[in-house]
């Protein structure tokens, strides 16, 4: 009886489970905003040297290394995300480094995939804007690509 019992429950549990209860991983997640890091002079890309990358009101570092291009997330319930973007950065010493404060001023797509995947969302950037400190070590920003849907392409260039 028990068995007969068991068999019918859990016959009817998988049954009960339709296709959007399982998320594919063919199903690509909300895209990070990819930055490009290009030479002023030249428009060739070119490194930052121990950049740290810090969000507004975040004590976790997302990013401490050399690199020419990143990807970062934005936030998904607000049209505004800030960053410190801070170069020459030295974990040995304190306050190293020239630190600059970026604003990334943006549109939400949220679109619903099903409900084991729930929501992702893409942006469209309206603007950036670069705190200045009169010692910024970013000279200038430009948005190559507004739509964020994917990380492949630069959003956008940083010059310095």
């Amino acid at each position: 009886m028990k068995k007969t019992v068991l068999i019918i429950f859990i016959t009817y549990f998988l049954s009960s489970c339709e296709p959007d209860d399982i998320c594919l991983s063919s199903i690509s997640d909300t895209p990070k905003l990819t930055i490009g890091f290009f030479d002023e002079a030249s428009g060739q890309k070119k490194d930052v040297t121990n950049l740290k990358i810090q969000g507004d009101g975040i004590e976790k570092n997302y990013l401490i290394k050399t690199t020419d291009s990143i990807s970062i997330p934005l936030k998904n319930l607000d049209n505004i995300s800030g960053f410190f973007f801070i170069k020459d950065f030295d974990e040995e010493v304190e306050g190293s480094g020239n630190n600059d404060h970026i604003l990334f001023n943006y549109q939400n797509n949220h679109i619903y995939i099903s409900r084991a995947c729930g929501y992702v969302s893409n942006y469209e950037l309206n603007k950036i804007i670069i705190e200045n400190d009169n010692s910024n070590w970013i000279v200038k920003s430009e948005i190559t690509n507004p739509i964020v849907i994917n990380e492949k392409a630069i959003h956008v260039k940083i010059f310095h």
